[in-house]
């Protein structure tokens, strides 16, 4: 069975009959010649394991929302209160005390039993993924990562899958969505947005451990905090939203570095100052390969949601990072 990848299809198939007769021929006739564009299809197990992650994910969702009911509830009435959390046990007893008119009292009431409720659920999914889900060599360097513990890792391992898949850290931050496009046209450079065209849940639980590491102090996550606060300052400061998105991007291009292609190389010092990522075959040292040759071409910024797809039959040479003036 083979998994297409539909923008690209789509692309190929650009101002063609559009029927279910001449779609069937016309992938027939991609699969025959060997270009028909695959996607990834997670094994089983991996499958398995994102219906876990995101359940609690689903679970998490619906207690937030509840708690801004209850909130909401507190508003309309005009109640004030000096809580850092309002569901802890400080807060719980405020709630449960409050004199309110019988239609409030009731609904805060249910609120709070669907919370109770939704917090047990969150917490036995917790456990089973502690007690039964593998901690590999991705997991443990991903809890190297500030803001990501435990459970936050393998909500990323699950979604990530095969790792081996993306040839490059462009590829899996564009598949995380955290990669900026491009919109330049006529020497106009339009703004860069994140395409919508991503793993969604991959891209929250990125979101999330920057939202952790600003919580955090200390020497852990100090750089991101700096990252965060530059990033703030200036005269023409980004939102918070392009912040958190911008210190996000930094997690899969550390992860891929570190576990990405096991035989990869950092550039030197130079290039990476001057932020030059140079991608060549795995020639040996100080012998470059020669211009205009298939091994300098770069490789595109943005490959789709489902990261990099090539035909059944192409043969990809294993890429590294390699500086120039390697000696």
């Amino acid at each position: 069975m083979h998994w297409g990848h539909p923008p690209t299809i789509r692309a190929l198939a650009k101002h063609e009959a559009k029927t279910d007769r001449c779609d069937g021929d016309r992938l027939g006739k991609f699969q025959l010649r060997g270009i028909l564009p695959q996607s990834y299809l997670a094994p089983p197990e991996v499958r398995q394991r994102r219906e876990r992650t995101r359940y609690r994910m689903a679970l998490v969702t619906l207690r937030t929302g509840v708690k801004n009911r209850i909130q909401a509830i507190l508003h309309r009435l005009g109640i004030l209160h000096t809580f850092s959390d309002l569901f802890g046990k400080a807060g719980r007893r405020f709630l449960e005390t409050l004199p309110l008119p019988e239609g409030s009292a009731r609904a805060l009431r249910g609120y709070l039993d669907v919370m109770d409720i939704l917090s047990l659920s969150i917490a036995e999914v917790e456990r089973w993924m502690e007690e039964n889900l593998e901690e590999d060599q991705i997991v443990r360097l991903l809890m190297t990562i500030p803001g990501i513990g435990l459970i936050l890792a393998h909500v990323i391992r699950s979604e990530i899958g095969q790792i081996e898949r993306f040839p490059t850290a462009r590829h899996l931050a564009s598949y995380d969505g955290l990669a900026p496009m491009s919109n330049d046209t006529a020497g106009r450079e339009g703004p860069r947005h994140c395409s919508a065209a991503c793993n969604h849940v991959l891209r929250w639980a990125l979101i999330e451990a920057v939202h952790g590491v600003q919580r955090t102090k200390g020497a852990r996550g100090l750089r991101l905090r700096k990252l965060y606060a530059r990033l703030s300052a200036g005269s023409n400061p980004r939102s918070p939203r392009l912040r958190r998105q911008r210190c996000a991007r930094t997690s899969p291009v550390t992860l891929w570095s570190a576990a990405g292609k096991p035989s990869a190389r950092p550039v030197r010092n130079w290039a990476v100052r001057r932020r030059i990522p140079i991608l060549c075959r795995a020639y040996p040292p100080c012998q470059p390969e020669p211009q205009g040759s298939a091994g300098n071409r770069r490789l595109p910024q943005h490959a789709g949601i489902f990261g990099y797809f090539k035909p059944p039959n192409a043969v990809r040479p294993d890429w590294v990072y390699r500086s120039w003036a390697t000696s």
